[in-house]
């Protein structure tokens, strides 16, 4: 086995008869990944490991496929073992109990599901590629495939995949090199002997040439766009705006100043026209690892336009402290006398390489105890707007921040006396346009008119707002009169149903005109637990987390949101979430009673379930389309390998011909592939004049190019039907011909 690892005809055989498995593998891994976030990471874990198993068993055998099928199966079932809390429930009592066999089976292998399913699709999918890709034809038909649909999802679906079609570029350039060569070894024998003595003569180019092409396309820089879409040519002759793929808190259009025209936005600076639709981004922003569940806040806008939002001018901006334990932010105004706080100790990862405006806490920071950025030095704190930010954006690799959270004390809030002197200014929060509909003012004033203080006014419009209006990331644009209009008052009597930016700004708008000083804030919702998941996923004792509990929270740009926070004089700024299906988390006293929220509409449809049903769509579409062109494929593969099944479709294809008309129309058939291959027949040649000719052009093949001239002229001029043998006999010799050529 050691000699024939060393030797180079086992490296050749490898390099041209295998090695295009192994680059159907890498399109596969690079296929997979439009469902990266749809699959749980278990899965992967699962596929990588049965993929890995599958390369070696390709690599080494060329034939036994029943044998690589075993292990490549029961490597998906020993990464599952290996890999997923697999539950024992003990062996069945007796085997001669159909019924307890059955259950035995059903209790473990329910806990296979859906792994073990994705994997072995995953696995045919290769064997599939693998086969047609045999051939130069397919292996092209597979790269132009590949790449159209790895494009589409890039394209509309909120993922970046062109690290992944350079993958799949690089390996269908390898796959032709491969397939060259082996139509070299198999056309001209003796030239590939030679060439095979030295292997770097021929490696060196391909990998130059194909390294050149890739880091081309991985360098060149983005040119703007010249030609549209069909699909954005003809949603805007609809006189429908097209989405974008990005979060809330302040939605990035293509089209808004200052924007790339990339669908991968959650968070934008550009809030001054608010509104529209957008479709969800999973794809991560950064991980939290917090004392306390909370928002990320951002930053905070006063300037309403009745189109969007917009900063004071000249903030008082002072120089941010980075690396002190002790709180040594200011608030302005200052937080009252006798407002019990919590310290939330925040370490936030950024996981993308985008650059950020500001530095996201819960509520307002007190400290950066550890910050790193390529911009340190030019990071700002404002005291009236509670805002972390830089100058111009900054790229953050991770920081470290305590934030000091006011206590929610209702009864508190409830009992301020509401003829305090103000201590700070809040014109610009009581702002509002000169032009906005009174019937705006005159529905904010109907709903409160029952609250006896300013802080049960609040809670009734943001209630009124969460009972009143469904939740939806794609709001009827076709209901609003007039498109320059002001955005509340559209929402709150025209559309009628909208996303987070749509309730707080109209929650903001309300209290203002009620005489409560808002402000609206943008940042990040929580987002999600990995480990409370992964609790709930396999069981546990801890199935329910505390809703305000420490833990790591990956935020994904889908979490991108916007609420709303009021100032009560004698106790300052409080959140509150106006937007229905969502819940501002915010310590209480210790002795406070759990809220009872008010249950939402009907018809609304919080943000969670949304996002199940935008997804499960997705992928069932995906899951069903892929399922199917798999299972075509595979059926044409065991159509065409299938010895019987060519047999039976030899007969209903030649049904009614004798074997001497075969052997006529098969020499047909091979003229007309030789004539593609180059080698052409004068007009004024028979048959055996052009074989003769060849024959002494390819000294090698001449005993089949006579063998099958022989043939042909018994069938062609001999007398009867013929028999099968001689029909057989020449197809044996046109294979030869086919193969060499």
């Amino acid at each position: 086995m050691k000699k024939l690892l060393l030797s180079g005809r086992f490296w050749r055989r490898l390099v041209l008869e295998r090695f295009h498995r192994l680059l159907a593998l890498v399109v596969v891994l690079q296929l997979i990944r439009c469902f990266s976030d749809y699959w749980w990471e278990e899965t992967y874990t699962v596929i990588y490991g049965a993929l890995a198993v599958t390369a070696v068993t390709e690599l080494l055998f060329t034939r036994l496929l029943w044998v690589r099928l075993i292990l490549q199966l029961g490597s998906i079932a020993g990464m599952i073992v290996w890999k997923i809390p697999i539950e024992w429930g003990g062996w069945p009592e007796s085997w001669r109990s159909w019924e307890q066999i059955d259950g035995f089976l059903s209790f473990h292998l329910a806990q296979f599901h859906p792994f073990f399913e994705l994997a072995a699709g995953v696995l045919l999918a290769v064997h599939v590629l693998g086969w047609i890709g045999s051939r130069r034809n397919g292996a092209i038909a597979i790269i132009v495939l590949s790449i159209m649909v790895m494009a589409v999802v890039d394209s509309f679906f909120p993922l970046e995949l062109w690290r992944n079609i350079a993958w799949i570029v690089t390996a269908g350039l390898a796959w032709l090199v491969v397939l060259h060569l082996r139509q070299l070894q198999i056309r001209h024998p003796d030239s590939w002997e030679a060439m095979a003595e030295r292997p770097l003569d021929i490696a060196f180019p391909a990998v130059l040439i194909i390294t050149i092409v890739l880091v081309s396309g991985i360098v060149m820089p983005r040119a703007p766009i010249i030609l549209e879409d069909p699909y954005t040519i003809w949603t805007e002759a609809q006189g429908r705006e097209v989405p974008v793929f990005s979060g809330e808190g302040g939605v990035q259009r293509a089209n808004a100043p200052g924007s790339s025209g990339s669908s991968l936005s959650g968070y934008s600076r550009d809030d001054r026209k608010i509104g529209g639709g957008f479709q969800f981004d999973y794809s991560p922003v950064m991980t939290v690892t917090t004392s306390q569940r909370s928002y990320w806040r951002g930053e905070s806008k006063s300037v309403y336009t009745g189109k969007g939002w917009e900063d004071l001018k000249n903030p008082a901006l002072v120089q941010a402290q980075i690396g002190s334990e002790v709180p040594s932010y200011e608030l302005d105004p200052p937080r009252a006398e006798g407002v019990e706080t919590i310290e939330v100790v925040q370490t936030v990862k950024i996981e993308r390489r985008d650059k950020l405006p500001v530095l996201f806490t819960a509520g307002p920071a007190a400290a950066v105890t550890d910050l790193k950025s390529d911009n340190n030095a030019g990071l700002r704190w404002d005291p009236a707007e509670w805002e972390l930010r830089w100058g111009k954006t900054s790229r953050v690799q991770t920081y470290s921040v305590v934030s000091e959270v006011a206590v929610l004390d209702e009864e508190a809030l409830r009992n301020l006396d509401p003829s305090a002197p103000s201590s700070v200014d809040l014109t610009p929060y009581l702002q509002l346009p000169d032009d906005l509909p009174q019937r705006v003012r005159d529905l904010a004033a109907e709903q409160t008119s029952g609250a006896s203080n300013a802080y049960d006014r609040a809670k009734t419009l943001e209630q009124y707002l969460k009972q009143t209006y469904p939740y939806t990331n794609t709001p009827d644009l076709s209901r609003q009169s007039d498109r320059n209009g002001d955005i509340v008052d559209s929402f709150l009597f025209e559309i009628q149903e909208g996303y987070c930016d749509y309730f707080s700004t109209s929650f903001v708008v309300m209290a203002r005109s009620i005489g409560l000083p808002a402000r609206w804030v943008k940042g990040y919702a929580t987002g999600y637990d990995q480990a409370a998941m992964e609790r709930a996923r396999f069981g546990g004792p801890d199935m329910e987390p505390d809703p305000l509990g420490a833990g790591t929270y990956t935020v994904r740009n889908a979490d991108a949101h916007s609420w709303a926070e009021v100032y009560f004089e004698g106790y300052g700024w409080i959140p509150f979430e106006p937007t229905s299906g969502f819940s501002v988390p915010q310590p209480r006293p210790a002795n406070a009673p759990e809220p009872i929220e008010s249950s939402a509409p009907v018809d609304a449809s919080p943000v969670e379930p949304e996002v199940v049903v935008v997804e499960n769509n997705w992928l069932l579409i995906t899951s069903v389309s892929v399922g199917a062109l798999l299972v075509a494929a595979a059926a044409t593969l065991f159509v065409v390998k299938s010895r019987r099944a060519r047999n039976v479709w030899s007969r209903l294809r030649h049904r009614g011909t004798t074997p001497n008309q075969r052997v006529v129309r098969e020499m047909e058939r091979l003229l007309s592939f030789l004539h593609r291959q180059g080698l052409r027949r004068e007009s004024h040649e028979t048959i055996r004049e052009t074989f003769g000719r060849w024959s002494r052009k390819f000294s090698s093949l001449s005993a089949e190019f006579e063998g099958a001239v022989r043939l042909f002229e018994q069938a062609r001029y001999g007398e009867g039907q013929g028999d099968g043998q001689l029909l057989t006999s020449f197809n044996e010799v046109s294979e030869k011909i086919r193969k060499a050529l």
